[in-house]
């Protein structure tokens, strides 16, 4: 089976290779396995690129115990959203001072603290016009070093979330499977879907790990434009599928 990132690495210039020779704090967030992937990607991509970093969150470290000259914000955690963690880690850093960029992302409404960063991009089309300014490039999950995996044992898993922009409701759909709830790390996600041949989620993140693993994959949507944006930007063209509801794929 398939292995390494999915596009180019050299995409992802843009975002990284301005930082060589600058002392950069990498502010995480708060989120699922994949946010975590989202995380583990982001390091790679730095490694990649030459990038020297700190670990820096906000809440628990101070600006003078480290010589910095920036900070990079965390993808993930979609900025406008009504997931708190993210927005009040964002806000945090930029109350150090420091100067800091959005790492790619995809953007729900203004949210205030949308404003005054140093550099910001935006993951698909359909967030662009809601973060003036900003670079498209891919998710970094794009470039992440996909393993090889055994091959497949299973046909097929239909994967829903459970919370958070799911357009797909627990009355209707009531023996949903949602990985992101019993896996922790990005291996135990690869793991995890390496079984199947094919599938079908509204996970972002899942998908491309499936994408990655080279397994037939089929995205459906959430209630606001990330899943389809991403699948028009990107992924229809890595041979991602994309369905409307789960019954719609054959």
């Amino acid at each position: 089976m398939r292995s390494g990132p999915l596009i180019s690495l050299d995409r992802f210039a843009p975002v990284f290779e301005p930082y060589r020779g600058r002392k950069i704090g990498l502010v995480d967030g708060e989120g699922n396995v994949g946010d975590r992937l989202l995380y583990a990607a982001t390091r790679q991509l730095m490694r990649h690129f030459g990038l020297k970093w700190v670990t820096y969150h906000p809440f628990y470290d101070r600006p003078e115990d480290f010589d910095l000259d920036c900070l990079l914000l965390f993808a993930g955690g979609s900025m406008g959203s009504d997931f708190m963690p993210a927005s009040r880690i964002r806000l945090a850093a930029r109350q150090t001072g420091l100067p800091c960029t959005i790492l790619p992302q995809s953007y729900i409404t203004d949210e205030e603290s949308h404003h005054g960063w140093e550099r910001m991009f935006v993951r698909e089309r359909a967030s662009m016009p809601l973060a003036p300014g900003a670079e498209l490039v891919p998710d970094v999950a794009l470039g992440f070093d996909f393993p090889e995996m055994p091959p497949p044992k299973k046909r097929r898993a239909v994967c829903l979330r459970r919370n958070g922009h799911a357009a797909f409701s627990d009355e209707r759909y009531p023996r949903k499977c949602d990985p992101a709830d019993f896996c922790y790390s990005p291996w135990q996600y690869m793991e995890w879907a390496s079984q199947y041949r094919h599938i079908i989620t509204d996970r972002l993140h899942l998908a491309i790990v499936s994408l990655g693993l080279g397994r037939r994959t089929t995205l459906l949507p959430v209630t606001y434009h990330k899943n389809r944006s991403m699948w028009e930007t990107w992924l229809k063209d890595l041979g991602c599928e994309w369905a409307d509801r789960p019954e719609d794929v054959r």
